[in-house]
């Protein structure tokens, strides 16, 4: 059974991801997508900051071979864990600032 073709805009060949698995999964789909919801965000940051978050997630991602979403989660969650100790000293450098 070779799988349906999608219509698309290029309409050249059907992507991969876009091709129906037997079962009704996403071709090419990681595993962790069908166990886990997954979401993408958008924020505004200093480059500086972003490049730091970057390297963060390729350094770890190429020293342990762990998926990079798998990565970003585990820096957001740790960043969650300290969000008390940042708003204290954001809290504390705006009043210092004025």
């Amino acid at each position: 059974m070779s799988p349906k073709k999608f219509d698309t805009a290029d309409d050249e060949r059907p992507s991969p991801a876009l091709v129906p698995h037997q079962e009704g999964l996403i071709v090419g789909s990681p595993a962790i997508a069908r166990q886990t919801t997954m979401t993408r965000r958008s924020w505004y940051t200093k480059t500086a900051a972003a490049d730091a978050f970057q390297k963060a997630v390729d350094d770890i991602h190429f020293s342990t071979r762990v998926p990079k979403h798998e990565v970003v989660a585990a820096l957001l969650e740790a960043a969650v864990g300290q969000a008390d100790r940042v708003q204290r000293k954001l809290g504390t450098s705006h009043v210092s600032q004025e």
